[in-house]
């Protein structure tokens, strides 16, 4: 793998784009082949009478097949949503419309999480009277032990983390979570941050429900996935019903299709189903997730290396001696205006983001009003780590 499979570094001379956190870039293989797809095998799916339909169906099922692959599981537990909040937003409403959270039970979440793990609940909680709980973390910004277990109560039906923090790129034990919880807790993990980045097992985990958005890994927008257990695909209702999520609809009532299909109202987005096809397969061309692992982890070193040479001059949110991924976010003691310094990077067509990072919980429990992040992926390199330094060392100085 090179910058030479991403055309966006031919068409942008000098980019450096490190802001992987929110999007990733695509390679010619998922550009040409999804353009391939829609020029020769596109058409709508689902009861097909025709060739292109059953070719177009065909590339949808192959998508699911190879998601499930990716995070071992059954093709059929995979669900295609738009992305990892419209998923958290659909299982949300699903757990109260089947009555799995009740008047006063509680939803217990991270204080790190991503609003897309936040808001649902709470809009919900408001009109449903349940409770929304948040467990902290503590200075080295592991997950505080007595805390949770103090609010892990009888009253807790659903648990609801993220495996990386989309701010310190931290990556937490969530398998260890999941031992601590009893067989009535639903236990969802947000992917969002992991999946693109190293291998996940939704087995290993024991987590009933699993999502990631196929952007941050290189598929086109508008496609997101949840694995939700099969058991889970039984016992769940979704709120959002029509096209191909029914058996039968008489005037008085429907029913509903007893597999994952219930979740998928509408047209799907077959076109982004089979750009993360091709995502995936180029994965699988440069040896897997483990190389992404392996080529990330020389990124988190010189990075590390990067800010440790900084010291005191630069202030960033990170757990130093843990695992993690290459997302740094940081601040200039002497200037907290971070769209400054995010518009000083851009001036050298350096690409950041910079704000609150939908984690306004997070940086207000470190009392911080946001901060830059720089975020690294499979095709940024030593050259672009060497020019984000040489911009903050001017900054800096």
């Amino acid at each position: 793998m090179n910058k030479s499979d991403f055309p966006i570094f031919k068409n942008n001379l000098g980019l450096v784009f490190l802001d992987n956190a929110a999007s990733s870039q695509k390679p010619n293989y998922v550009i040409d082949g999804v353009s391939e797809f829609v020029a020769s095998s596109y058409a709508n799916i689902h009861r097909w009478l025709y060739p292109l339909s059953d070719k177009s169906e065909e590339a949808y099922n192959h998508s699911k097949e190879l998601v499930g692959e990716l995070i071992n599981c059954k093709a059929s537990e995979i669900i295609y949503s738009y992305n990892s909040t419209y998923a958290i937003n659909l299982i949300a409403q699903s757990l109260v419309i089947s009555n799995i959270i009740t008047p006063w039970t509680t939803v217990l979440l991270g204080i790190r999480e991503h609003h897309a793990n936040i808001l649902p609940r709470q809009i919900l909680a408001e009109r449903k009277w349940f409770t929304v709980e948040f467990f902290n973390i503590n200075d080295e910004y592991e997950i505080d032990r007595k805390d949770f277990d103090q609010k892990y109560t009888d009253s807790v039906k659903v648990v609801a983390v993220a495996q990386v923090s989309n701010v310190t790129g931290k990556i937490y034990d969530v398998k260890k979570i999941q031992s601590k919880l009893r067989k009535d807790t639903f236990f969802l993990v947000d992917g969002s941050q992991s999946v693109p980045n190293f291998p996940v097992d939704v087995q290993d985990i024991a987590c009933d429900c699993l999502v990631f958005t196929g952007h941050k890994m290189m598929a086109y927008t508008g496609i997101g996935c949840m694995y939700l257990k099969k058991e889970w695909i039984k016992k769940l209702n979704p709120i959002i019903r029509g096209w191909g999520t029914i058996e039968d609809v008489n005037i008085q009532w429907h029913t509903l299709a007893g597999n994952s299909d219930k979740f998928e109202a509408g047209t799907p987005n077959i076109i982004g189903a089979v750009s993360l096809a091709k995502a995936i397969e180029y994965i699988k061309s440069i040896w897997g997730m483990e190389k992404i692992w392996e080529h990330e982890q020389r990124l988190v070193k010189l990075c590390l290396e990067g800010f440790t040479k900084f010291q005191d001059k630069v202030e960033i949110l990170w757990p130093v001696d843990s695992d993690r991924v290459a997302v740094f976010s940081f601040l200039l003691p002497n200037n907290t205006n971070f769209n400054t310094i995010g518009e000083t990077f851009a001036e050298q067509n350096i690409a950041i983001r910079c704000g609150g990072h939908c984690a306004y919980p997070l940086h207000k429990h470190f009392n911080k009003p946001g901060t830059c992040r720089m975020s690294g992926y499979i095709y940024n390199d030593e050259s672009d780590i060497k020019a984000f330094f040489d911009v903050l060392d001017g900054l800096v100085k």
